[in-house]
């Protein structure tokens, strides 16, 4: 019975913790009405999630550093073209086209991709899944006194699909 309690106790926290974004501030990502997709869940306390998360990151960097790719697009120039007129004793000339299209340069980072699989499998060595976390219910107010969450809602914790 404890482990149960235990277990709805902390799936209410990260319910709360859901009303909150990592890329939004709460306030956000609360007003968007959006679920929080594939947060790190562990069973249990949830209070070395923040040094396993930097851990593991920084683990994933010595592991795969950037590769960084340079590209170009195509580019070409149109052709230019003059046209002129005559009126009276006056020539106007309009010169149209010359204009360079594409030639856009980008760096990317190619191993980006592999880092992220070897953090979360660093994480998932940790115990911890991701899990999706629905958005907070509509009508929630938010207030500065009690860390800007919703209080007392529990979720039900689903499993990601990422």
């Amino acid at each position: 019975m404890i482990k149960k309690n235990t277990v709805i106790a902390t799936l209410t926290l990260l319910g709360l913790i859901g009303c909150a974004a990592a890329t939004q501030s709460p306030y956000e990502h609360f007003m968007a009405g959006k679920p929080w997709r594939g947060f790190a869940y562990q069973a249990g306390d949830q209070a070395s999630l923040g040094q396993d998360t930097t851990n593991c990151r920084v683990e994933a960097v010595q592991r795969v550093p950037q590769q960084q790719v340079v590209s170009t697009t195509p580019s070409y120039t149109t052709d230019t073209q003059t046209f002129c007129n005559r009126i009276g004793n006056q020539t106007f000339c309009n010169t149209t086209g010359g204009q360079t299209i594409g030639g856009n340069t980008s760096v990317t980072d190619a191993n980006a991709g592999l880092r992220e699989r070897v953090f979360r499998q660093c994480m998932a060595n940790k115990n911890y899944r991701y899990v999706d976390l629905p958005p907070c219910p509509a009508g929630a107010v938010l207030r500065a006194g009690d860390g800007g969450l919703p209080p007392s809602v529990e979720y039900n914790v689903l499993p990601s699909e990422t």
